[in-house]
């Protein structure tokens, strides 16, 4: 999945509307200094600037701009979010017709029409606002002196004196949900819905559609879904079974609140752990609730009965059979004995658990108060070490000592195995066998393995490692890589790898590579790796806490006003909205971050170790010469075609380059940013989509346009969102695309003077403005480090690279 563009300024690209008022309007700057550009776009340019308390006349208004005029006669078009407006659009005193009560909790009221604009405030319940004007389903209004847009949903009349026409009966929906619409048809504006049971003033009826008053208005609905109150029973007040039979408490984090009994439904509000709730009734495991005095539908798993603890299944054979304690830093609770199954919370290192059984590597345990999963291998028996195998051949037969600084530990004899731990020099570790270079140790109780090379016998000098057998060192460049048995498709595969991974490569002959996998020989096709250096035979370990080595660069570590576990409160708050996703495995796609996942992506220690890790750090800021046009082509003319389609990047190293250079920003990561969105130019916004129509209306002539950074593309409709972007930005050739990203990313993030987004760790990870971030995988970073790691290659020397890791407060 392509990580998308959490960005709301392009999360949607929405219809112009422009307002003209009158010359009497007038705002006041808010901000200190506010820039006044040329158009309402931060693409336009500066033209001059105003101060706060300056007072400006607003001519009028577009997506979020004005065009304001100073006392000088100055004109230009400045951000509505920076302005307050010091004199009505409409009178003191408004009159009832006018005026609108909020009829929900929580009601955002925007800066623009539309969710993709920045909340300002939220209305209570009940709240009075002054109504502006309406459009396409949000209402202008005044409030507490500030002017902003409400969902015209969530409004009603004060008062419907004033309503022209009177209803000549009442009739009842009798359809679970009913579209209200602007007009007599199918192909008007849904204006709202209608619950089945509501009841509704039926002023006429013609051509099977009824008008009806509609929170002080006229609108339609289809008569097929309406009945005369005699012939029904609505299911709505005063019938008992609106009655609360049971008040039962939330007992997850953050219960969502919805419009109906099933997650289909849309999302109406969200109840927290302890929150009471009224029951209704419940029905295939969902509840019917009272919710702010309507009803509302949420998940019975998430509620227990009032003053109880949740219900221990009487069934014997789930009672406790023993108590354990988790041994490792973080252990996935999953739903069912297997990692297919959904991840449904985390344990930490010494948490206790209650053991039902043990199956095939997996034990049934409780958690809170319900029957979950974990892996056997994580657990060990409560106030006892980690058991130590009986097996005669795990027994130590040395011990030796640790002669590097810092020492990965790996669950396997080579480097592709992942990596659970780090020794330190100095420490002695109980060695059980060596082989293929690698000893296999015990490690927190368990066994594991470790390059014999920083490894010395406890009397002897540490020994320089002599391996003789130097081989080449490549990086696997597509998604999967399959590893076989032998050198063609023919021979058996035996294992699978990842882009990024390292490989050890032994020889190349006719198309394939000879690789060490896993401590053994094996095959991989030579096509999907690249060059990223050469070493020894043995592995060089990360820098532990520290910094890679990266000849003449300048490293600044600069001190944060918060601490680590301040940032992962304010990521995961963005991750509950859907913010911050983790691709969890091939098949389940992405799933929300965990804490231990944002713990994990956010600590610069975990990656700053390596070259690769320290590319998340490079300030991208500057244009830093030295790479040819031949030298890049010579990397982007070597990719993979699409299958049906061409190598867009083809000989585009000269515009790469001119873009980097125009808008003074880092080569290597704009290279490197293009390949990570595309799948190296793969994907079908890089190949570039011909549209015959924008925002639903008909183009003079079809136009192909491309979309190389995923730029406006969001969720569920990338490739339409994505190419509706690049049309409104005159993406239509590949020259043209890379020039204007650039410019676009470097006026939103990298050069843009209140986000100050000069790295790409700062891109996805922004503490002080967590919804502008550029992606919602926690990965992204990661991942387009792994291949700017190749492209900074190619620079003449690192003497004018700068990296920033931020060092969180303690």
């Amino acid at each position: 999945m392509k990580e998308k563009i959490a960005l709301a300024a392009l999360a949607a690209v929405p219809m112009t509307v422009s307002s003209v008022y009158a010359s009497d309007l007038t705002g006041i700057v808010t901000t200190s200094y506010l820039n006044v550009r040329s158009g309402p776009s931060t693409s336009h340019a500066v033209i001059f600037s105003v101060k706060k308390d300056e007072k400006v006349s607003i001519e009028e208004q577009t997506d979020g701009w004005y065009k304001i005029k100073t006392n000088t006669g100055n004109t230009g078009w400045a951000s509505s979010t920076y302005i307050s407006l010091s004199n009505n659009e409409s009178n003191d005193n408004p009159s009832s017709d006018n005026q609108r009560r909020v009829t929900i909790e929580g009601l955002n009221m925007r800066n623009g029409a539309g969710t993709s604009y920045r909340a300002i405030t939220k209305l209570k319940n009940g709240t009075i606002l002054e109504l502006i004007s309406e459009n396409n389903g949000w209402s202008k209004v005044k409030y507490d002196g500030r002017i902003g847009y409400v969902y015209s949903d969530y409004l009603e009349k004060v008062s419907d004196s004033n309503i022209n026409t009177r209803a000549n009966t009442t009739k009842v929906v009798n359809y679970d949900f009913l579209n209200v619409r602007s007009g007599p048809s199918t192909s008007h504006s849904i204006v709202g819905k209608l619950n089945r049971g509501d009841k509704v003033g039926v002023i006429s009826e013609s051509n099977g559609w009824s008008k009806i008053n509609y929170n002080g208005k006229v609108s339609y609905v289809s008569s097929r879904y309406l009945s005369n109150l005699s012939n029904t029973n609505p299911e709505k007040p005063d019938s008992n079974n609106e009655s609360v039979k049971e008040t039962k408490v939330v007992n997850y984090d953050f219960l969502n609140v919805r419009s109906g009994p099933s997650t289909s439904h849309s999302k109406i509000g969200t109840l927290k752990k302890g929150d009471k709730v009224g029951v209704i009734s419940e029905s295939n495991g969902w509840s019917k609730i009272k919710y702010n005095g309507n009803v509302a539908y949420v998940s019975s798993t998430y509620l227990s009965k009032e003053n109880t603890t949740p219900e221990v299944p009487s069934n014997p054979g789930e009672s406790i059979k023993e108590t354990k304690v988790v041994n490792y830093e973080f252990l996935n609770v999953r739903s069912g004995p297997s990692t297919s199954h959904s991840k449904i919370g985390t344990l930490k290192k010494g948490d206790k658990v209650g053991v039902i059984s043990e199956s095939n590597g997996w034990s049934k345990i409780k958690y809170n108060g319900k029957v979950a999963y974990v892996s056997s291998t994580y657990l060990s028996k409560e106030n006892t070490t980690p058991e130590v195998p009986s097996n005669p051949g795990e027994s130590i037969k040395e011990t030796k000592v640790v002669n590097y600084e810092f020492l990965n530990v790996r669950s396997g004899p080579s480097t592709s195995h992942s990596k659970v731990g780090t020794l330190k020099k100095g420490d002695k570790v109980g060695v059980i066998s060596e082989s293929n270079g690698w000893s296999k140790i015990k490690y927190n109780g368990k066994v594991a393995y470790v390059s014999s090379s920083y490894l010395s016998s406890e009397s002897t000098t540490p020994e320089v490692p002599s391996n003789p057998d130097n081989h080449t060192v490549k990086v696997v460049n597509y998604d999967f890589l399959n590893v076989r048995s032998g050198p063609s498709t023919s021979h058996s595969k035996i294992g699978v790898l990842s882009k990024g991974d390292e490989v050890k490569v032994k020889e190349e002959s006719n198309g394939w590579s000879k690789i060490d996998y896993r401590g053994s020989n094996a095959y991989v096709s030579s096509m999907y790796l690249s060059n990223i250096g050469s070493s020894g035979g043995s592995e060089t370990p990360d820098n532990g806490g520290g910094t890679a080595n990266i000849n003449g660069a300048t490293v600044n570590h600069i001190q944060l006003g918060y601490t680590l576990e301040d940032h992962v409160v304010v990521q995961l708050e963005r991750a509950r909205v859907g913010g911050n996703v983790i691709d969890s495995s091939i098949k389940r796609g992405f799933v929300t971050a965990s804490r231990a996942d944002l713990e994990y992506y956010l600590n610069p220690n975990n990656f700053t170790g390596s070259t690769k890790g320290m590319m998340q750090f490079l300030r991208t800021d500057s244009y830093k010469g030295g790479v040819t046009a031949s030298e890049l082509n010579s990397y982007l003319n070597s990719l993979r075609p699409a299958s049906s389609g061409t190598n867009v990047f083809y000989n585009q190293g000269q515009t790469f380059i001119n873009a980097a250079k125009r808008y003074d920003i880092d080569l290597a990561y704009l290279v490197s940013h293009a390949m990570w969105e595309t799948a190296y130019g793969r994907s079908t916004l890089a190949q570039g989509q011909t549209i015959t129509s924008y925002k639903g209306k008909p183009l003079p002539s079809p136009v192909k346009v491309y979309n190389f950074f995923g730029i406006g593309a969001i969720d569920h409709s990338a490739n339409v969102s994505g190419a509706e972007a690049a049309y409104s930005n005159g993406w239509t050739s590949v020259e043209a695309t890379i020039d204007g990203s650039a410019k676009w990313i470097a006026q939103n993030y990298i050069k843009n003077t209140k986000y100050k987004q000069n790295n790409i760790f700062k891109m996805k990870f922004n503490y002080d403005y967590s919804w502008h971030q550029y992606a919602t995988d926690v990965n992204w970073a990661n991942g387009i480090s792994g291949v700017m790691v190749k492209i900074v290659g190619m620079y003449d020397k690192g003497s004018n690279l700068v990296f920033d890791i931020p060092k969180y407060s303690r």
